[in-house]
């Protein structure tokens, strides 16, 4: 059995996770390869973002940026894949946010709707897009690559510990900062444990929604940090432009420049 703690001292390691992360990374490998000989790469690309935003939308971006490097298949398609997989994140942060309190999805189910429709959109707009056509690769192709999944998992690994390290770091206090740190890339944890916060009534409406608004915008910070990192220059402009929408949603509204 993998241990689900921590192995050192300051709780920054979790085999349970690193396991998680590395499995998740391959399966997105595979799954992108299968569904592509079975419907074609332009549908099996957006199958594996929704399906793979189910199971990590983290590794899924980071699948997508590293697949942008590949001279094979159409940017847009791929760009399209990472807000399907973002819609999967979404859909599985209402499910969890309703099943821990309904009162708590009635304060931020607006916010959750204008997001779906903002992704929505802009997926649709991607996916119609004509790019420019790509040449085919020739030979045998690699189902599976392991030494890149484990080259991406170790990144992503870092990244975690390094978020772990700062929340230990800023103790208890700063709630604010605290939610922004955990939901870069445990976004979903994040939302549940401050529905059990406005559940036990330790936070009001009001707090309640700005740490919804914190975890999510943390999310798509994260996202455009690993698009910004591992992408292809062309996959990189144009992603962080389609995902500016919904970032700036969440910053205007969690600032009071907007309201809903």
């Amino acid at each position: 059995m993998v241990p689900a703690g921590s192995i050192d001292p300051w709780g920054l390691f979790r085999p349970q996770k690193i396991l998680f992360m590395f499995f998740a990374l391959s399966a997105l490998q595979v799954m992108g390869k299968v569904l592509s000989s079975f419907v074609g790469h332009r549908a099996g690309t957006l199958m594996t973002g929704f399906l793979g935003g189910l199971l990590s939308s983290t590794a899924t971006t980071v699948r997508l940026a590293k697949d942008s490097h590949d001279t094979e298949g159409s940017q847009s398609v791929r760009m399209a894949a990472l807000h399907a997989a973002i819609l999967a994140m979404l859909l599985q942060a209402v499910v969890l946010v309703g099943a821990g309190s309904v009162e708590a999805l009635r304060v931020v189910s607006l916010h959750f709707l204008i997001l779906f429709l903002i992704t929505m959109v802009m997926a649709v707009v991607l996916w119609h897009r004509q790019s420019r056509p790509r040449g085919l690769t020739t030979g045998p192709e690699k189902v599976l690559d392991v030494w890149e999944s484990l080259k991406l998992t170790v990144f992503i690994v870092l990244i975690l510990a390094a978020s772990r390290g700062a929340q230990t770091w800023l103790g208890n206090d700063g709630l604010m900062v605290l939610t922004f740190i955990v939901s870069l890339f445990e976004v979903h944890g994040s939302l549940i444990s401050t529905a059990q916060l406005l559940a036990a009534d330790q936070v009001s409406l009001a707090q309640y929604e700005k740490l919804v608004e914190i975890s999510l915008l943390a999310s798509f910070v994260s996202k455009l940090f690993l698009i910004v990192t591992l992408s292809s220059a062309p996959f990189k402009k144009r992603a962080v432009v389609s995902l500016m929408p919904a970032v700036l949603f969440l910053l205007l509204h969690l600032l009071g420049w907007i309201h809903i």
